[in-house]
């Protein structure tokens, strides 16, 4: 494959990580995204096709965005899709696609059949229901398709609807574990612990991740499991699970079958980057890969996307410190609750990482208490 010969069009809720990675490929990157953020424009051109008042992709704005089928295009896809899968199906139209087929992404996100799966495969699943649980303490309702924890309530008092399951609450520290798959084995990239937290009225959301270590044998186990995983689904790309550790005892929550957002922590390490072998397990199994992935004892890497407390407007002229992503434009208005960009940091341990971080967050705080907007403006 000759990167530099195609043309690369990502379309994500957020595309920035997988066009920088791109770039590291070689591709030439356009973007189609719901936020079109500083650093994104740089990567390549780029187009915000957010529907109205929402962080959602607008089907129609995406499809007028793409024109014309062009046969050397490719197209990868984040996070956006996981609620209308069959516009998987329609993307074909207009490129090479190289995203998980729609009826894996179906059937992956159908909860009580992804359910079934994973048990047959070996995994341990909390129990899972569609309908209401009589006494809704100690279960969690989610939306059939969500993402990025805004959509998990507790079930106690939550009003019921046709997207809706339930899941009994279990305990233990949340993970991910990230990974490449090629149709015939996974390639563990790594494992994460999640931050949650609340932002707005939703409690469980996803705030970053951390690079963390597993015990040997877990790592083992999880490893054997997920093969079993990509042979029996024909999974390919980047792709993540997520579950919850109590001590050696492991809940699977969900399978992600899109680049999550914690490949980037890993795609520094990774000879042109991930994006490029991304690409290249929807071609052809890659058993190459597993030669790039060293021996497992990379910095330690954490992020943590800031969230507006209160409104703010990004004032012109703005310098951000090189380890802040996902950077807003000059001008833009943001209402409290929202995203306003993502802080980096790596250390020589976890803790020293995890430290690194906090103090870049206090730094980004007091730069953004300068950005608020009076509620008599």
């Amino acid at each position: 494959m000759s990167g530099t010969q195609a043309q690369l069009v990502v379309i994500a809720i957020s595309g920035r990580a997988l066009a920088q990675s791109a770039l590291r490929g070689g591709f030439s990157v356009r973007v189609l995204d719901a936020f079109a953020d500083r650093d994104t424009q740089q990567a390549g051109v780029t187009q915000r096709i957010a529907a109205e008042d929402t962080i959602a992709l607008d089907p129609e704005r995406m499809f007028a965005a793409l024109g014309e089928p062009a046969a050397r295009i490719i197209i990868i896809t984040g996070s956006g899709f996981e609620r209308s899968p069959q516009l998987l199906d329609r993307l074909a139209h207009y490129g090479t696609v190289c995203a998980n087929d729609a009826d894996i992404v179906r059937a992956l996100k159908e909860p009580l059949l992804a359910a079934a799966l994973l048990r047959a495969l070996g995994f341990e699943v909390p129990q899972t229901q569609i309908a209401p649980p009589s006494d809704g303490h100690g279960w969690l309702q989610k939306q059939i398709g969500g993402a990025g924890g805004v959509h998990v309530r507790p079930a106690a008092g939550a009003t019921h609807s046709a997207r809706c399951y339930y899941q009994r609450v279990v305990g233990g520290v949340p993970l991910s574990v990230t990974f490449l798959a090629d149709g015939e084995r996974a390639y563990l990239l790594g494992f994460n612990q999640q931050s949650l937290g609340t932002v707005g009225d939703a409690p469980y959301c996803y705030l970053g991740a951390s690079t963390c270590v597993v015990a040997p044998a877990l790592e083992r186990d999880l490893q054997s499991r997920l093969n079993r995983l990509v042979r029996v689904t024909a999974l390919r790309g980047l792709n993540g699970l997520d579950f919850m550790l109590d001590r050696e005892r492991v809940n699977v929550l969900e399978v992600n079958p899109r680049p999550t957002a914690t490949f980037e922590l890993y795609d520094a390490d990774i000879a042109r980057g991930l994006v490029y072998w991304h690409v290249r397990s929807f071609r052809s199994p890659v058993p190459e890969f597993e030669a790039l992935l060293g021996d497992g004892k990379a910095e330690p890497r954490a992020y943590r996307i800031v969230f507006a407390e209160h409104g703010l407007r990004v004032p012109a002229g703005v310098e951000f410190p090189v380890w802040c992503k996902d950077l807003p434009t000059a001008g833009a208005v943001l209402q409290a609750g929202a995203p306003v960009l993502s802080v980096f940091a790596q250390g020589p341990t976890p803790e020293l990482a995890q430290l690194q971080l906090v103090h870049r967050l206090a730094e980004v705080d007091a730069m953004l208490e300068q950005w608020r907007v009076s509620e008599h403006a």
